[in-house]
């Protein structure tokens, strides 16, 4: 059983030493997650699958239930777990018997580079993405990780920031497959790179989804 506690600081689940040591890395890799609903077995199959050859995970929200099963149970969640608030999502949540925050929004360094995470309920999205990567460069972040609207998404936006939705693992919307996304960070590149993949168990089957996001 894993043993995360919440730093009271950044609001992610590690040590400060994993918090510490995925910020210095000079490579990071990511597993992006969200909008499980429910549907725990599908994520921790992800997880005990891609887990162990990531650094930390982020989950955009809508299954807190599930990821608090998860870190209960499977020793291949990353030593760095950053989870946010969906809408259908409690503020706090029981994690190893301990009540912790699940915040609307949360951010954290990866190789040196400053990600901001949200579920994106509260950012129009369906309206464009500007509200959201206004609050991530008034606090410098250079990437954007949400979910909410079940379709996966990636791209560089104006400004240099790149944004990012692995669509949902559970419930897909227009035709995607249920899906996340891995994200490899560089200190030496400013550009992130991202490969969505199917949520299919024991598989390793990408796709790249069309560039239309709501």
């Amino acid at each position: 059983m894993n043993t995360f506690k919440q730093d009271n600081l950044t609001n992610l689940l590690g040590t400060q030493e994993a918090i510490d040591s995925l910020a210095n890395k000079d490579k990071a890799r990511l597993l992006v997650v969200s909008d499980s609903h429910g549907n725990f077995s599908i994520l921790r199959n992800i997880v005990e699958e891609f887990g162990k050859e990531c650094d930390g995970m982020v989950f955009c929200g809508d299954g807190m239930e599930d990821i608090s099963r998860l870190v209960e149970i499977s020793d291949s969640v990353p030593p760095v777990l950053g989870v946010v608030e969906g809408n259908n999502d409690p503020d706090s949540y029981t994690v190893n018997g301990e009540k912790i925050r699940v915040p609307l929004s949360c951010s954290l360094i990866a190789a040196g580079h400053n990600v901001f995470f949200t579920h994106g309920h509260r950012f129009s999205l369906y309206e464009g993405l500007d509200g959201i990567k206004e609050v991530a460069t008034s606090i410098g972040c250079t990437a954007v990780f949400f979910g909410h609207t079940h379709v996966g998404f990636s791209a560089l936006t104006s400004g240099n920031v790149f944004v990012l939705n692995p669509g949902s693992c559970s419930r897909p919307r227009q035709c995607q497959p249920p899906s996340f996304a891995i994200v490899d960070i560089d200190r030496e590149k400013e550009h992130y790179d991202a490969v969505f993949y199917q949520a299919i168990p024991g598989e390793r089957k990408t796709f790249i989804p069309e560039s239309i996001f709501f």
